[in-house]
Parts: C-alpha cells; sequence; structure tokens
C-alpha cells in the first residue's frame, strides 16, 4: 500500500534544499574584460581592420628566394648615376689613366658617365676595373646566400 504522505515529503525536503544557500566560494563577481576584448579583437580582423603586419626589415616570407630583391625594397632613387641599377647601365669603353683605369658607361638617362674603382651605384658597388671588363659588387638579400653580396663582370663587347 501506498501511503500518500511520500510525495509530500519528498517535496517538502526539496523545498528545504533550495532555501539553503549553496556551500562553497562567496558569490564574487566574474572579471570578462578579457574576454569581452578578445571577442572584440576577432570581430575586428573578420571585418578586415585592426590588423597590420609590420616586417621591420626582413623579407617578405611568401616571396621566392631565387627572384633576388625587388627594385621598390630598396626606396626611392637619387637623381644620377646614384639612382642607377648595375643591370640598368651599359659598358662603352674602358680607359687606362696615369692612376688606374676608369670605365665610361652609359647611363639610362642616356648620358656618359666614368666609373672608378668604389664608385657607388644604386644597388651595388665598382669593385675593381680591368682591361677589357668592370666587376661590380651587387648587394643581395638572399639568406641562404653565404655572402650578402654576389660579383657581376660586365665586358667590352
Amino acid at each position: 500500500m501506498k501511503h500518500p504522505i511520500t510525495p509530500l515529503v519528498v517535496l517538502v525536503v526539496a523545498a528545504a534544499a533550495a532555501a539553503q544557500e549553496p556551500v562553497g566560494p562567496q558569490d564574487q563577481p566574474i572579471d570578462t574584460s578579457t574576454v569581452e576584448r578578445i571577442l572584440r579583437g576577432e570581430e575586428a580582423v573578420d571585418a578586415g581592420g585592426a590588423f597590420s603586419y609590420d616586417p621591420a626589415g626582413r623579407r617578405d616570407p611568401f616571396r621566392s628566394l631565387l627572384a633576388g630583391r625587388q627594385r621598390e625594397d630598396l626606396g626611392d632613387r637619387p637623381p644620377g648615376l646614384r639612382g642607377m641599377a648595375v643591370d640598368e647601365i651599359k659598358l662603352q669603353g674602358i680607359m687606362r689613366l696615369p692612376d688606374g683605369y676608369v670605365a665610361m658607361i652609359q647611363g639610362t638617362d642616356n648620358t656618359s658617365y666614368l666609373l672608378h674603382a668604389g664608385t657607388v651605384l644604386w644597388d651595388g658597388t665598382v669593385e675593381r676595373i680591368e682591361p677589357g671588363r668592370v666587376i661590380f659588387k651587387v648587394q643581395v638579400a638572399d639568406p641562404q646566400s653565404l655572402r650578402p653580396y654576389r660579383e657581376v663582370v660586365r665586358t667590352l663587347q
């Protein structure tokens, strides 16, 4: 036989348990500022804003190492011979003077220039001038290279 009092006892015990305060840590406000800051940052990234990459002088990791240095990586070019790259000039002649050899080149502006050993160009310098050829030292930005430069030899045609 079932007693009608049993459900009533269970109901009274449940009500008493709900009325008691929980045993454990006190109710303290939870700091959610960090979570909110992260969510705002993710929303900004999803929207395409607030994210930028500063290379700080390092090379672009997605550019091929075999391509070499890009001309725009070197900055704005100064006028005259200092603004011309080694690949852009044409060797016209080599003259022997009492103090050494001098190379005559044609620049990108169709003007003739005289080069001495140590003359600085846009992407390199004149290493030495020999009979029939000029050796340039061109800077390279290849991290796999043992030397930070390569030698470019221009000969008279």
